[in-house]
């Protein structure tokens, strides 16, 4: 048995050396395909990464040049001048008109500003729309072949978008810093390798061949697809024939011990190369989204400090321009003269209501606008608007019908002035684009328990399907601004602003030939003296009773809340109360009638209520009558001030009853 010892120590040793070589040869396959899929996602990710950055640069570049104003143009003329130096083609912002795309900005080849872009790449423009966010495609033409991003901006119809030529045909070459390196690398703005969707490749031969693998890219709404393989072992030389030394020599321990060990240090050293580089460009990036975004808001105050601007320097020459006009309007002028001071005046006060109306906007925008939101009552408001509008009803020859089934007759959660402003034009819209003779119906419907709506309809010549987008669009007339029907194109965008930041909506809805109907939507709340009624039931307010009678001014232009305060002094004998709803009459009434206690709102239709307020402090026979402001703003800043301005109470609505009869006592209670 004994000779057979060497034969069964080398059939154990073969065994053994075999079972090794099938074990490490398993090993080393196994590795090559976790490392090139390793490989694959870092490439992706250092792609996703350039791909987001792209993404951000042309953002931000979209909301600056979709701006009209001067400053914004340079500085996307600038940015943008910079980027086309650094490989792209074009960069520009296209607007939607007409179901085409016509070029707002633009630096480098391709449409300049005012024309219309190029079949494909307003295709491209009108799927980014149509699938809000990041498109690509890749066309060959004669002009070479381009890769082409576009990207809509905000909520609006711009799109901004970006040419790149590439260079299929020729490989990126392979540098020791490259992230390809060892890699063969594909990249097709496709789910498929189609060969005229390639964006780049580090090889003449294509496809790739061999061991690969496939990554897909989400690119903003598409998705590209990343082909990888090896062009040489990413597991290194020497870890390949590991499974044949450790056949030929036996040294199974300490080879593959070797190989593991060579295989982890490379592993890590290019861990901590990638992490190093990945943190540069994260920083870079960064560094770049911080310098975008302070350049985006040094646009918008830019633009703020211009509107203040502009509206100083236009107000100074219209004061004098109105102010001179309506003295000669007070001479005695021929027709044709007065005819002329009228025309003047005319003038003045649109371009006064203009410059009102951009600033109106901007503070919305700039989040700026004073609102006095309280419950208005529809009806009385409606009436307001109706009186107001029936002079230019009745010259063109409209017939204006009033909704008078009582569905008005309800409360609204709005500002008072504002909701007679967007009111008032929905009706003047109605009054100018209406047929002669035709008709205006103005109604009101309750949507919900919390919701109701007033709309206008008009009989006039309506506005196509594909048009109604550009009704709130400041300045966007719709083709009619060489007509002879006057307007700046504003009314809507602001009212439909208004309407939002009182927490309704403005809507409409047109069919050509037939006419137009616009519907304002407000949240629907509960009476001023509904609720004092709910709340306090047949109880009548306590208070200490006074022993002389007392005369409260009241100055509110608001119907229901007069008639609350009334309500809430009646069981008070000795309490007269007398109300004002202009701050002019509040001040001659306060002067003649010298009363105990003046209620001042703030939001008057003549006099801003710190006016009015500065004007009582400022009268020697007023100056002491205590004035207790009431108004549904609430913020402290406006609080401090009109307190520090001599006001004596500040009540918010709704109205607490009892706070105001306790400071109604404390005031003037003997």
């Amino acid at each position: 048995m004994s000779h057979l010892l060497p034969l069964a120590v080398l059939v154990v040793f073969v065994a053994a050396a075999l079972g090794a070589f099938v074990v490490t040869q398993k090993l080393v396959v196994d590795q090559e395909e976790r490392l090139l899929q390793e490989r694959a996602g870092e490439v992706a990710a250092l792609l996703s990464n350039s791909i987001g950055s792209i993404e951000s640069q042309l953002r931000v570049l979209g909301q600056v040049g979709a701006s009209s104003h001067e400053e914004a143009t340079e500085l996307f003329t600038e940015i943008a001048g910079a980027l086309v130096g650094r490989g792209s083609v074009a960069i520009g912002v296209a607007t939607e008109v007409d179901g085409g795309f016509v070029v707002v900005n633009a630096v480098g080849d391709g449409a300049e500003v005012g024309e219309p872009l190029d079949a494909a790449l307003a295709s491209l423009a009108a799927r980014a729309i149509t699938d809000g966010g990041l498109v690509s495609t890749v066309l060959t033409d004669e002009q070479g072949t381009r890769l082409i991003l576009a990207l809509p901006v905000g909520s609006s119809q711009d799109v901004a978008y970006q040419v790149s030529i590439v260079d299929p045909t020729t490989p990126t070459p392979s540098t020791p810093e490259s992230p390809y390196r060892e890699l063969q690398v594909a990249l097709y703005a496709s789910t498929q390798p189609d060969p005229s969707q390639l964006i780049l490749t580090t090889e003449v031969d294509l496809p790739l061949t061999g061991q690969t693998e496939q990554v897909t890219l989400p690119v903003g709404v598409d998705t590209w697809l990343l082909v990888v393989g090896n062009r040489e072992p990413l597991v290194g030389s020497f870890a390949q024939n590991v499974p044949w030394i450790l056949l030929g020599g036996g040294l199974v321990t300490a080879l593959l011990a070797g190989t593991v060990a060579e295989t982890l240090v490379r592993r890590r050293q290019y861990a901590l190369t990638l992490v190093t580089a990945r943190t540069k460009d994260l920083e870079v990036a960064h560094d770049a989204r911080r310098e975008a975004q302070e350049a985006a808001e040094a646009a918008n105050q830019a633009k703020s400090v211009f509107l203040s601007r502009m509206s100083h320097e236009l107000r100074t020459p219209l004061n004098s321009i109105l102010g001179f006009g309506q003295l000669l309007e007070l001479e005695d002028l021929g027709d044709g003269q007065r005819d002329s001071v009228g025309q003047i005046l005319k003038g003045g006060r649109h371009l006064l209501a203009l410059i009102n109306e951009v600033l109106d906007i901007s503070r919305i925008e700039a989040g700026e606008l004073s609102l006095s939101p309280e419950p208005v009552l529809v009806s009385d408001l409606i009436q307001e608007a109706v009186d107001l509008i029936r002079p230019s009803v009745k010259h063109r020859g409209i017939q204006l019908v009033v909704d008078r089934s009582g569905v008005c007759d309800c409360y609204v959660f709005a500002d008072r002035q504002r909701f007679k402003q967007v009111l008032l034009n929905l009706l003047s819209n109605a009054v100018k684009y209406n047929r002669p003779r035709g008709t205006i119906a103005l109604s009101c419907r309750q949507l919900t328990d919390t919701r109701i709506s007033v709309s206008v309809a008009d009989t006039g010549y309506g506005i196509a399907t594909e048009r109604l987008g550009l009704l709130f669009i400041p300045f966007e007339r719709l083709g009619v601004e060489d007509g002879d029907v006057e307007g700046t194109g504003i009314g809507l965008a602001l009212s439909k602003r208004l309407a939002e930041a009182m927490g309704g909506t403005v809507s409409a809805t047109s069919t050509l030939g037939q006419g137009s109907t616009f519907t304002l939507e407000l949240p629907r709340v509960e009476g001023p003296v509904e609720r004092y009624e709910r709340l306090n039931g047949d109880r009548q307010p306590s208070a200490a009773p006074t022993s002389r009678s007392h005369r409260i001014l009241h100055i509110e232009d608001n119907l229901s809340n007069l008639k609350l305060i009334e309500k809430i002094f009646a069981q008070r004998s000795e309490v007269e109360v007398v109300a004002a709803m202009h701050g002019s009459l509040g001040l001659e009434l306060a002067h003649e009638n010298r009363p105990s206690l003046i209620l001042l709102d703030l939001h008057l239709p003549d006099i801003d209520g710190e006016q009015v307020l500065q004007r009582l402090r400022d009268d020697p026979i007023t100056a002491s009558i205590p004035v207790v402001i009431v108004s549904a703003d609430a913020t402290p800043g406006q609080i401090q001030r009109l307190l520090a301005a001599g006001a004596t109470a500040y009540i918010t609505k709704p109205i607490d009853v009892r706070e105001l009869l306790d400071v109604f006592d404390r005031t003037v209670g003997d």
